[in-house]
Formats: C-alpha cells, sequence, structure tokens
C-alpha cells in the first residue's frame, strides 16, 4: 500500500515522523522509497531506548528500493534534513498493509 508524507524542514529530533512503531508484529520494512522534494530525508529505525539502530539518506529526486530496520528496531522514522529549508515529501511502500 503506497504512502505520501510531507516532513517539516529544517529537520530536528522533535519534528520527526513516525512511520512505524509496531516492529515486533509488522518485519516487512519499507519498500519503494523515494523523495520528491527539494530537502535530503533521513529515514532510519529506533531501538526501544530512541538509539539509531541503522539510517539511509534519500536526496531529492532519489529512489530505494527497500529499507529494512535492523532486528532490534522498535521503530521506523522519517526527518528532512536540519540544514534544509525547502520541502520534504517521502513517498513509500509498506508491504505489511495490504488491502
Amino acid at each position: 500500500m503506497a504512502f505520501t508524507v510531507e516532513l517539516e524542514c529544517p529537520g530536528t529530533r522533535e519534528n520527526k515522523i513516525t512511520i512505524k512503531s509496531d516492529l515486533d508484529l509488522n518485519v516487512g520494512g519499507l519498500n519503494d522509497l523515494s523523495n520528491s522534494g527539494t530537502c535530503p530525508i533521513f529515514v532510519g529505525a529506533l531501538d526501544a531506548a530512541g538509539v539509531v539502530t541503522n539510517d539511509v539518506s534519500i536526496t531529492p529526486g532519489d529512489f530505494l528500493d527497500h529499507f529494512q530496520p535492523q532486528p532490534e528496531a522498535v521503530s521506523i522514522y522519517a526527518v528532512c534534513d536540519k540544514t534544509c529549508n525547502g520541502t520534504a515529501i517521502l513517498n513509500y511502500d509498506d508491504p505489511d498493509l495490504t488491502a
């Protein structure tokens, strides 16, 4: 199922958006990630203590086939680059959600 989310720029820890918070049940990660904004986007995973387990940067116009969080991750987040004042629009597919 495809989704689009617009992120606030510049990005901060406080304005990151949680995309998936139930990774104990939904383990498929994210597919077909793209950035249709003007700012870089960071997509990452957090463990129960709020520590980043892994992350990727998606530049404007870029495409990433798949993002898989580490096994200890409990959530996936997205945030705009902290130095950019443009737009950050993340498009993605959640393989765990089917119609």
